[in-house]
C-alpha cells in the first residue's frame, strides 16, 4: 500500500499489523456451514471468492445480526481490494452499531444475563472503533487522505465515548489505539504536516510504551521511531530529538530533506485467524438458595504458524536486492480477548451485586 508517491522509490518499509479475521469476521456469529469455506479461501488468497459466498449467505444471518453480517462483508471486501464496497458495508454497520448503542444500557445488561445470542448484536467495544480503523485504511486506498483521517479521529473519539460510560476501576484496557495514531503521522506526513505527524507519533510511541507493551506485549517498533525521529528533526524539535534518541539509541534515522526525495512503500501484513468465541457458564448462587447458570462468552486464542514475514524489493537494472522483516504493530487478537475480559467482568459485578 503506498502511502506516499514521490518519484524515486528506493526504499521499502513494512508494517505488520497482526489482524486477526476471527477478530473482525466471526467473533460472535452462530456455528455456520459457510465459515469454513470461507476460511478455506482465506488461506488460499481467494478474497474475491470469500466475498461471493458472504453475500450468497446473507439470509444465513438474522436480522439480530445484521450488523456482523455487513461487517463480515465489509472485512472480506477490504481484503479484495474492493474498497469503496467496503466502506458502504461498513458504514451500515457502523449505523446498526450506533443506533443500538443509543438503546438503553441497562436493558441490554439484563438481556445479557440471560442470554448474549438473543439480543441484537451491536459488536463488542474493539469492533466500533476497528469498523473506522479499516475504513480509513479503505480510504487510504483509494487515494483519500483527508476522509481517512476523519475515520482515523473517529477510532479515538469512540473508545473515549465508550469508555467514559464505565467507572475508573471498570474502563476497558483497550482505550487508545497506537496503531491509528501511527497511521495518522503517516498521512499528515505525506501532506508535508509536519508538525500534526510529530504530535501523533509521539502520542503513537507513548500508547506503545505505556499501554501495548504492558498489556498486548507490543513494544514502541522501531519504524514508528525513526519516524518520530524525522518529524522531530524536520521542526526543529531539538530538546524532543535528543530524548527520544536518548531512549532509544540503537534507532538511526533518515534526514527529513533526503526522506522529502524518497517513496515509501507501507507494507500491511494480515496474518492469522482470529480467536473464537465459545460459551462458557458460570453459577450465581441467591440468598433464596438457589442458583442460577449464567452463559457468557470467552474468546479462545489461536496461535500462528507464521512469526513474520520478509518483504524483498529487487532493482531490475543493477539487479540490487533489499529486504525489510515486517513488524508487529497491532494484536488484534490480544485486544479482543482483553477487551471481552473487560466486560465480563462488569457483568459479574453486577449480578453479584443483584444477588
Amino acid at each position: 500500500m503506498i502511502l506516499s508517491t514521490q518519484t524515486t522509490k528506493r526504499k521499502i518499509l513494512c508494517l505488520f499489523l497482526l489482524l486477526l479475521f476471527g477478530a473482525m469476521l466471526f467473533s460472535c456469529a452462530p456455528k455456520v456451514k459457510h465459515y469454513p469455506l470461507i476460511n478455506q479461501h482465506l488461506s488460499n488468497q481467494n478474497y474475491q471468492q470469500a466475498l461471493k459466498v458472504i453475500k450468497d449467505n446473507k439470509k444465513v444471518y438474522p436480522k439480530r445480526n445484521a450488523a456482523l453480517y455487513y461487517m463480515e462483508e465489509g472485512i472480506l471486501a477490504h481484503f479484495a481490494l474492493r474498497y469503496k464496497e467496503s466502506n458502504e458495508s461498513l458504514s451500515r454497520a457502523e449505523q446498526i452499531m450506533d443506533d443500538l448503542y443509543t438503546r438503553s444500557i441497562s436493558k441490554q445488561t439484563a438481556s445479557f444475563l440471560i442470554n448474549d445470542n438473543t439480543i441484537p448484536y451491536r459488536g463488542e467495544d474493539f469492533e466500533s472503533a476497528m469498523v473506522n480503523l479499516f475504513m480509513a485504511l479503505n480510504y487510504v486506498g483509494l487515494g483519500l487522505r483527508d476522509e481517512a483521517l476523519v475515520e482515523a479521529r473517529k477510532v479515538d473519539n469512540k473508545l473515549n465515548i465508550i469508555n467514559n460510560r464505565y467507572a475508573n476501576e471498570k474502563k476497558n484496557v483497550y482505550k487508545e489505539d497506537a496503531f491509528i495514531r501511527f497511521l495518522m503521522g503517516v498521512l499528515y506526513e505525506a501532506d508535508g504536516e509536519d508538525n500534526d505527524a510529530f504530535i501523533s507519533y509521539r502520542k503513537a510511541e507513548e500508547i506503545y510504551r505505556t499501554d501495548y507493551k504492558k498489556n498486548y506485549g507490543v513494544s514502541p517498533p522501531a519504524l514508528l521511531i525513526e519516524n518520530l525521529l524525522s518529524s522531530a528533526k524536520a521542526m526543529d524539535f531539538l530538546e524532543e530529538l535528543r530524548e527520544i534518541q536518548q531512549q532509544y539509541s540503537g534507532v538511526n534515522f533518515m534526514p527529513p530533506a533526503k526522506k522529502k526525495e524518497m517513496a515509501e512503500i507501507y507494507l500491511i501484513h494480515y496474518n492469522g485467524l482470529g480467536p473464537e468465541k465459545v460459551e462458557k457458564r458460570w453459577v450465581v448462587p441467591f440468598p433464596d438458595g438457589y442458583v442460577v447458570k449464567i452463559a457468557y462468552p470467552k474468546f479462545k486464542k489461536k496461535y500462528y504458524q507464521i512469526a513474520r514475514g520478509i518483504a524483498t524489493l529487487k532493482n531490475l537494472t543493477s539487479g540490487v536486492s533489499y529486504e525489510s522483516a515486517t513488524i508487529l504493530m497491532e494484536d488484534i487478537g490480544s485486544i479482543a480477548v482483553t477487551n471481552l475480559e473487560n466486560r465480563t467482568g462488569r457483568i459479574k459485578a453486577k449480578a453479584i451485586a443483584r444477588a
